[in-house]
């Protein structure tokens, strides 16, 4: 896959701030390539040490896995195959202990849970690991600062140049008055479970997609 122009300054600039910064982070909005990314500088820090990948999600650790250009790793429960790059999940990893030269670089995607306890049990056991937060959100809902863990950020592509470059469209906000009630979605890490957000906005996908199709 051929690289965006500022994937590759987004991947330049990762290296070169680790010069200067332990724990560094990538700020891309969503849909841009955050995986290709970070998975483009696994691969190249594979090379020097093994490379641990964090993922909070089902599918975000499969997306991981299925667009990185070689095999990797994988834990999550019962699975504990661990390769040059292995995709941990959060849940798993926070319950179990790990040598702290286990991995000498280590990628957070969805990075701003990094500050949560689950992901602190995990990072805190590689004192000496260099670390990559990538997230398209690096404001926390409960105002605690990714500067409490994370030293600067090494590059910032926002979605105003994104939409202005011509790789995302510009959004259009339309209201559609619903009441929706997501008081019994059970919530995983900060983030409510995709299944329980499924549940609970099926039975308002037909007058959704009413709006929709009335305003395209």
């Amino acid at each position: 896959m051929e690289l965006r122009p500022y994937q590759r300054e987004a991947i330049a600039a990762c290296e070169s701030h680790w010069h200067e910064w332990d724990r560094e982070l990538l700020v891309l909005p969503t849909g841009t390539g955050k995986t290709v990314c970070f998975n483009h500088i696994a691969k190249e820090r594979s090379r020097q040490g093994n490379v641990l990948i964090l993922c909070h999600r089902d599918e975000l650790i499969q997306q991981a896995r299925d667009k990185f250009d070689g095999e990797t790793g994988k834990i999550k429960a019962s699975e504990n195959s661990i390769l040059p790059v292995t995709v941990g999940s959060v849940q798993t990893m926070s319950r179990r202990t790990y040598p702290p030269d286990m991995w000498s670089t280590v990628i957070v995607d969805e990075c701003h849970h990094a500050v949560s306890d689950s992901y602190q049990a995990i990072l805190q056991q590689f004192p000496k690991a260099k670390v990559l937060g990538c997230t398209a959100s690096p404001d926390r809902s409960d105002k605690k600062s990714l500067a409490r863990y994370f030293e600067g950020i090494a590059y910032e592509y926002n979605f105003r140049q994104a939409v202005n470059d011509g790789y995302l469209v510009k959004p259009v906000a339309r209201c559609v008055p619903l009441e929706i009630d997501l008081n019994s979605v059970k919530v995983s890490v900060g983030d409510f479970e995709v299944s329980g957000i499924a549940e609970a906005l099926s039975p308002y996908l037909p007058q959704i997609a009413k709006a929709i199709k009335e305003y395209a």
